[in-house]
């Protein structure tokens, strides 16, 4: 089996602190999403790429869950027709009864097609396995939407990857074996086999569309490393050029060039895989694609800020600016608030608001902030029905009476630029949304650091914005409950380079159980039979097994369950 390199990835993890609008409302993290797939949602599921890219958009409080449904190496196949990978996966869905899962990302169909190609075949040689990939994947797709009846099913794009330059900087990467192997095909070559299974993936997900599947997406997302980091070095191979970021075309980007070598995973030393900031950026796309608009879905109105002479900030001493949005400590002992304002008249008089969020993008911070720190920072968000004083921002606002004070509860994870806070007003604030002119918002923190926030005048995701609901609320969740009985098996650490821990509950103690690893095609690798369990965690030697993903099971004749890890 051929060895991977794998490099252990530390997760940070941060909690929310609460102010005393926020225990009205009393958010809570939970899982929105769930990955599926291979390789291509395993990574984003380590790096937590997909939790990165919620906060950028103001869902720090959204999450997504991976366990037992993503592996890397896994194929559609074998999801589907290995018996103990069809058990992780449905066991994985069943633990979602419990959470209100809206969007299935499924990363399948790579692994199916990608290692078949050689240097200068037609395309058609893909032909077969595409229409037998299409075959699990129909089933799979069936599967999941009979798990999630009410959730939305992205098929995931994958990008180009890179032979040339890890291979050249390394010439014992193991992936150059598989290369050479095949002719040592150029990127173009490459690219355009990437390029025909996406158009492929594109016209089936159409066509469930069009049979009335609607809850079926697919977004082309190659060339996105190309546009994101440009080639800013000269190729050292045809076409031997150089490309700024943001300059290919969008989708396909330049066909002639691989994905750019600092996309790479594994120090740059990974020819499929995307670093966690390449999959952070892919992450990103869907945002900006479908996710964020989703979960903005039921939305009636949306409002963006004045900008120009209405938004910018107030101090203590007077002092007051427009343009960018400052929000904390000029200096030690000058506090500052940030004033927002949304010409809100156009509001029918009739409509009742029964629910508004307002959107905030950082960016920049004065000072980075340690790690482990608590987020939100201790905001407050004062409404005023109307102005402060004048429409325009002018030194007097800091010190003039609001409306109502404290009218929000926020979400965020403000730990560096470009990433979001939520702002939930209450429903006692409600009223005092304008309908006949302008209403301001003033946000101040405890914060000793200096915030700076966009105002209005830049596009419209960074740019403030306030979601306005009328009379109905569209609540986007998974009301389906089952009962659950087989559980996700937990197993730490995950990956590892020798040995694992299971994490047992009460109902496997005291019981003789059958406990078996088998690697992602299926074979049986470890097993050890009538296991005596007589506390909550067995701990097992893994060292041996080469480097790759594994699935192991727990059973006896009545109960099983199933886990999945990585091992180095």
């Amino acid at each position: 089996m051929k060895k991977m390199i794998f490099i252990s990835i530390i997760l940070l993890f941060f909690s929310f602190s609460i102010s005393k609008a926020q225990q009205a409302c009393l958010a809570r993290t939970a899982a929105h999403i769930r990955l599926v797939g291979d390789s291509w949602a395993h990574f984003p599921a380590i790096y937590a790429a997909y939790d990165s890219a919620l906060a950028k958009y103001g869902f720090a409080d959204y999450s997504t869950v991976s366990d037992g449904s993503v592996l890397i190496s896994m194929t559609a196949e074998t999801w589907w027709q290995n018996p103990l990978a069809r058990f992780a996966l449905e066991t994985s869905l069943n633990t979602d009864a419990v959470r209100p899962i809206d969007i299935i990302i499924v990363s399948l169909g790579g692994n199916d097609v990608a290692f078949g190609i050689r240097k200068n075949d037609s395309l058609n040689v893909l032909d077969d396995n595409l229409f037998q990939a299409r075959m699990y994947m129909d089933s799979i797709f069936d599967f999941i939407h009979a798990k999630y009846p009410n959730g939305q099913i992205i098929w995931q794009s994958y990008d180009y990857p890179n032979f040339n330059d890890p291979c050249l900087n390394l010439p014992w990467n193991p992936y150059c074996d598989l290369w050479n192997g095949r002719g040592n095909p150029s990127p173009y070559e490459i690219n355009r086999f990437m390029a025909y299974m996406t158009d492929f993936q594109d016209t089936v997900v159409q066509g469930y569309r069009s049979r009335g599947k609607e809850y079926m997406h697919f977004y082309n997302n190659l060339g996105l490393m190309q546009w994101r980091y440009g080639q800013l070095t000269p190729l050292r191979f045809d076409p031997f050029d150089t490309y700024p970021p943001r300059t290919v075309p969008l989708p396909y980007g330049n066909m002639y060039y691989p994905s750019p070598l600092p996309a790479m995973g594994l120090l740059q030393n990974d020819t499929y895989h995307l670093s966690p900031q390449g999959y952070t950026y892919l992450a990103e796309a869907y945002m900006r694609q479908f996710i964020s608009n989703y979960f903005r879905k039921g939305r009636d109105t949306s409002i963006y800020s004045m900008g120009q002479n209405y938004d910018g900030w107030s101090d203590a001493n007077g002092g007051s600016g427009i343009g960018e949005v400052l929000v904390g400590k000029q200096n030690p002992s000058l506090d500052t608030k940030g004033i927002f304002s949304f010409n809100t008249e156009f509001i029918p008089d009739e409509k009742v608001i029964k629910k508004a969020s307002l959107f905030l993008k950082l960016k920049t911070i004065k000072h980075a902030y340690r790690l482990g720190l608590v987020f939100p920072q201790h905001f407050t968000l004062d409404i005023k029905s109307g102005t402060f004083g004048n429409a325009e921002i002018e030194g007097t606002d800091y010190s003039a009476v609001n409306t109502a004070t404290d009218v929000a509860c926020f979400a965020g994870k403000l730990i560096g630029n470009d990433y979001a806070l939520r702002a939930d007003l209450l429903p006692s604030a409600l009223q005092y949304i304008n309908k006949n002119g302008i209403t301001q918002f003033s946000l101040s923190t405890a914060d000793s650091n200096l915030l700076t926030f966009f105002n209005g005048d830049t596009t419209a995701f960074e740019g403030p914005y306030l979601d306005i609901y009328y009379d109905s609320i569209s609540v986007i969740t998974k009301i389906n409950q089952q009962k659950i009985d087989n559980k996700m098996l937990s197993v730490f650490p995950n990956p590892t380079s020798d040995k694992i821990t299971l994490q047992l509950d009460n109902t496997w103690l005291h019981q003789n159980i059958l406990l078996e690893i088998y690697d992602s095609k299926g074979i049986l690798v470890q097993s050890t039979n009538e296991l005596n369990t007589s506390n909550e965690q067995i701990q097992l030697d893994v060292s041996q097994l080469a480097a790759g993903g594994y699935f192991i099971s727990i059973k006896t004749d009545k109960l099983q369950s199933v886990a999945t890890f990585y091992k180095n």
